[in-house]
Order: structure tokens, then C-alpha cells, then sequence
């Protein structure tokens, strides 16, 4: 079961057994309830088990369970480029990075300093200017990649760092699916929109989760505005 911080909801695949992720706002449809388990399926999303029946046990159903669906208003987040300069990353041992930075506003409200590439050589670009999709979630991603994050914020008084585990595929404009690109946390970027601001993370993250664009079986978040 998830904890505060994770945001994911560990279920069991009926076929085999083994465990999944789900993200939060993910469409599910109550079958039954059986030996002290409930089954659903699995019914939108960008997951692999779209269209699988999975269960929990029953004594988690009310805790994690919503009759709430997510907000289907069309929802933008504006990232506009800013300069490129090397810096001195705290969270990250005092690690120098060279970073080409941006800003990015959530339905128009104050700026969040985010970086767009911190890696330069070729292997990574920062995120083409254009209209590009961000996509809901597909599964947890690696905590060694944030843990020290985490603790950061928590040791400097930034307060709780929530769902570092949930990265946001991007959908370049003109291309279909995931291009490897995410909107996630932390302050090292490899051609993302990385949330430098630990501290404003957990609003973008809950605007983008609680949201989903119309008619796209709950395959896609938001509209990603980039301007240089």
C-alpha cells in the first residue's frame, strides 16, 4: 500500500500474481468483492494493465478508493526559457551543473525555476520550443534517483517532498507516446522539465495528477506550452 510519500497504489494481477503500480486518479471498475479481496479492473491510463483485473485487500478499499474523478478542464503548464549558466547544486553534494534553466507557470500563477538540461555533449537537449502533451503516469521510478532530494528538503526546512517517484512522460508535439522526457523532481536534468524548486514540486505534482485531458482515455494530463 502506498505510503504519504509514494503515491502509487500496489495492487496483484489476477493472471499472475505479481504486483503493480497505479497512479493516484486512476480509473478502476469494482467487480466484486471475494475472500476478503476486491477485484477491479484496471480501466484507463497509460499503464500496461489498462484492461487487466487486479485486487487488494478489502480492508484498504475505503482508504484508497475514491468515487472523485479527476478534473477533465483542459490544463496547461507554460515553460518559458531563461539563461544558461553553471551553479552550484546544494541537494546534489555542492555538485556543479550547467544548467539551462527556465521558468514554469501552473494555469498562469507564480513562476517555478525548473532546468531543462543539465548534461551537454550531444546525448541531451533541452525540450524543443512547440505545444507537446504530458502524459499520466506509467510506473514508479527508481528512488535512488531522488532519495537524497528528499532528505534535503526535509533537513533544511522545505517540508515534505511527496511523489518523487512519479515522473510525467512528455509527448513531443508531432510524435506518439513517450519520448523519454518527463516532468519530474530534483535538480539534474537530462533534457526534461526537472522541478528544481524542491519545495514548489509538490504543487505541480498535484495539479497534473488531479487532472486529466478530455477524451483521451486518461492517457494524457496536460497541454506543455514551450517558449524560449
Amino acid at each position: 500500500m502506498p505510503t504519504d510519500r509514494q503515491r502509487w497504489l500496489h495492487a496483484k494481477r489476477v493472471n499472475t500474481g505479481r504486483p503493480i503500480a497505479l497512479c493516484e486518479y486512476t480509473k478502476v471498475v469494482l467487480i466484486k468483492s471475494s475472500e476478503g479481496h476486491a477485484f477491479f479492473t484496471v480501466a484507463d491510463g497509460t499503464s500496461d494493465y489498462v484492461g487487466e483485473t487486479v485486487f487488494i485487500s478489502d480492508q484498504f478499499v475505503d482508504r484508497f478508493l475514491s468515487k472523485t474523478p479527476p478534473s477533465m478542464l483542459p490544463t496547461t503548464l507554460s515553460v518559458k526559457y531563461a539563461t544558461r549558466s553553471r551553479a552550484i547544486s546544494a541537494a546534489r553534494s555542492n555538485e556543479v551543473l550547467d544548467q539551462q534553466w527556465g521558468t514554469l507557470r501552473v494555469s498562469g500563477g507564480n513562476a517555478i525555476s525548473v532546468t531543462l538540461n543539465s548534461l551537454w555533449g550531444g546525448q541531451y537537449t533541452p525540450i524543443p520550443p512547440g505545444v507537446h502533451r504530458i502524459m499520466a503516469p506509467d510506473a514508479p521510478h527508481d528512488a535512488s534517483y531522488t532519495n537524497f532530494y528528499v532528505d534535503f528538503a526535509a533537513r533544511t526546512g522545505m517540508g515534505e517532498v511527496i511523489a518523487d517517484q512519479v515522473w510525467f512522460p512528455i509527448e513531443l508535439a508531432g510524435s506518439e507516446g513517450n519520448s523519454t522526457r518527463y516532468v519530474h523532481v530534483g535538480n539534474l536534468s537530462e533534457g526534461c522539465v526537472t522541478v528544481y524548486a524542491l519545495d514548489r514540486w509538490n504543487e505541480v505534482y498535484n495539479c497534473l495528477i488531479s487532472h486529466r485531458l478530455p477524451d483521451t482515455q486518461g492517457r494524457y494530463v496536460a497541454n506543455l506550452e514551450v517558449t524560449k
